[in-house]
């Protein structure tokens, strides 16, 4: 029976699963009192700063900030869902789990899904068979070996051999009775205009595509001589969605976890040689620009991406567009550059394993090589350097942290001799035209000072400087939330006060959320909370606050909700200040000089309080 795990058998697993031994088989730990510590396995660090709670059974890192009880720490170093993690505990204990039911719809949804799973593996299984065992095969296998790639490798990563009939895995599905219908929606067949199927990949070496949780949903197939195409892809299906899906991320990311950093190739070749050589960490883009999604993917298990992409023109533009993408979802990223015609493979086979781990090593930012290049191509004439500036400042835009955005703005100061604070000017006009792109001013607003109505755009347009009011607005919300944790009455007052009020962050929020809904459904504060969420942050978030939780003396408490409301009400006018903004926009396309003066006067007023 499938379905979910009961409550009451979950709450069994991890009253005998013993956090501190969990850990402690992979992580060395150091006892002190209750807690033990030991090297962080999320994030590179020399002094311990990982700690295992035996009382609370939490575990935490105050340097990365990786927290959770012991299902939430094998579902990190494992890279396992929350229901693998709890079998993977049953297992352990030797407790035996029985699922509730789910509901007819959710159940139907599984099982279909589980059938195009079963479909796509039965084809995965045969092109490795052929590729393998078969006479058919022989020519792929030769080309391998040519290529320095080992039997271990092809089995590793399962790959295949599609022969040049058309039809031979049309006819090994029909002989597994496998719903034609369902593999042409999958892309493993295709159907002509006479409604006759006929195999989609003939001809070609292929490397089956796996999403994180290690099915395989599509394939890519490359041919072994120079015809043309060179490769094609399976068409996204209801498994396979190819901006949400990275070749060899499922094999690669416990390795990415640990280093906290990913190497991203272009081709399957550039990827199977890295691993090949020990470079574990490494994903391929699946014939396609880096996306949102995919920077969301890299963002679960890593901080810094490391471009590598192929060492010409088109490989130097893809590297410029995920440069954007990347930064934009709070990523480091950095380039690694080779040779002109050197690519992973030819590299690794030349220079060999530590001359790549040196030229790691010496990876140069992203961003401070595409300054460089963007300055170099438009050339040394006044007019060109301001694009050029103009179209580096987009970019640079893209950065959430502040810190991180003043040095790169520093650094564009260095390169062009331009002065910081008029980059700083120019880049928050970038982001109001990108804005306001499509609104065409009416030229009859000119009876307001151009220079007023800019200056108070800027305004609404500058971010809070980290460390200032931003931040102590969101160490015044966890405070909060560690209190609601400890106290229900707290959390009592809190929902009284609204939660969209005192929580202006959605991750706060989404806490606060969680913990009311605890107390209302009679449940205490701690694990339970830990087992209703899968996101990371907000994982870490609450472990912060059950362990900062009973930390606060009584003098306290007013003290945090003092800080909250002064939150709320900046908050509040800020986003007045949004509202008036706009409105000023459509005065000014309409021509309401009164109204744009009002609505100037009553900013000017907000200004002066959020600074106080």
């Amino acid at each position: 029976m499938t379905g979910r795990i009961p409550a009451e058998t979950i709450e069994q697993i991890r009253e005998q699963s013993d956090i501190v031994r969990v850990v402690g088989e992979y992580v060395n730990l150091k006892q002190s009192g209750d807690n033990h510590f030991g090297l962080c396995p999320f994030h590179g660090e020399k002094t311990p700063s990982f700690s295992v709670n035996s009382s609370k059974q939490f575990f935490y890192c105050f340097g990365c900030g990786a927290g959770g009880n012991v299902f939430n720490f094998l579902m990190r170093i494992e890279g396992l869902g929350f229901a693998a993690a709890v079998h993977r505990l049953a297992g352990r204990v030797g407790i035996e789990i029985e699922a509730e039911q789910l509901s007819p719809q959710r159940q139907q949804q599984r099982e279909e899904r589980e059938r195009l799973q079963h479909i796509v593996q039965v084809a995965v299984d045969f092109y490795h068979h052929i590729l393998l065992q078969e006479p058919e095969g022989a020519a792929a296998r030769a080309y391998l070996r040519r290529r320095g790639y080992s039997g271990e490798m092809v089995r590793r990563f399962q790959l295949g051999f599609a022969p040049p009939q058309w039809d031979r895995l049309c006819t090994h599905l029909r002989q597994a009775q496998v719903d034609e219908d369902r593999a042409v929606a999958l892309g493993l067949l295709r159907r002509s205009d006479d409604g006759r199927t006929y195999d989609m990949f003939r001809r070609r070496l292929l490397f089956p595509v796996q999403d994180p949780h290690g099915h395989v949903v599509a394939f890519g197939g490359r041919v072994l001589d120079n015809s043309l195409p060179k490769y094609i892809n399976s068409p996204e299906s209801e498994l396979y969605h190819k901006g949400r899906t990275l070749y060899g991320l499922y094999d690669a990311k416990n390795s990415m976890r640990r280093q906290r950093q990913v190497v991203v190739v272009e081709g399957y070749f550039d990827h199977l040689a890295l691993v090949q050589a020990g470079v574990e960490n490494v994903v391929a883009t699946c014939g396609t620009s880096l996306t949102a999604g995919h920077a969301t993917l890299l963002k679960r298990y890593a901080d810094t991406v490391v471009l590598l992409f192929d060492q010409d023109k088109a490989g130097q533009a893809a590297c410029f567009r995920a440069l954007p993408v990347l930064l934009e979802a709070g990523l480091q990223v950095q380039v690694l550059n080779l040779e002109p015609g050197e690519d992973p493979d030819s590299f690794l086979a030349q220079h060999g394993r530590e001359a790549f781990d040196a030229r790691l090593e010496r990876a140069r930012s992203a961003l401070g090589y595409y300054m460089q290049e963007n300055l170099k191509i438009h050339g040394d004439q006044v007019e060109a350097q301001a694009r050029a500036i103009a179209e580096i400042l987009t970019v640079v835009a893209k950065i959430p942290d502040e810190i991180e955005l003043n040095l790169h703005l520093q650094e564009l100061a260095k390169h062009t001799g331009v002065d910081t604070a008029v980059l700083q000017r120019q880049m928050e006009q970038i982001k109001e035209e990108q804005t306001q792109r499509e609104q065409k001013p009416s030229p009859s607003a000119a009876a307001v000072p151009q220079r007023q109505v800019v200056a108070a755009r800027r305004e609404v347009r500058r971010p809070v400087a980290r460390g200032a009011g931003e931040d102590n607005d969101l160490k015044a919300q966890k405070m909060l939330l560690a209190l609601m944790t400890e106290r229900r009455l707290v959390a009592t007052e809190v929902v009284a006060a609204g939660l969209e009020n005192l929580f202006s962050h959605p991750k706060c929020r989404d806490c606060a959320e969680l913990i009311n809904r605890a107390y209302m459904q009679e449940q205490e504060p701690g694990h339970w909370l830990l087992d209703q969420c899968e996101d990371s942050e907000v994982q870490e978030i609450l472990t912060a606050a059950l362990v900062d939780g009973g930390q606060f003396a009584d003098e306290v408490i007013e003290k945090v909700f003092s800080d909250c409301r002064a939150a709320v009400n900046r908050n509040q006018l800020k986003q007045r200040r949004a509202q008036l903004h706009a409105q000023m926009c459509e005065a000014e396309r309409n021509g309401n000089i009164q109204m744009q003066n009002e609505c100037l006067h009553e900013l000017m007023t907000i200004n002066r309080q959020i600074k106080r």
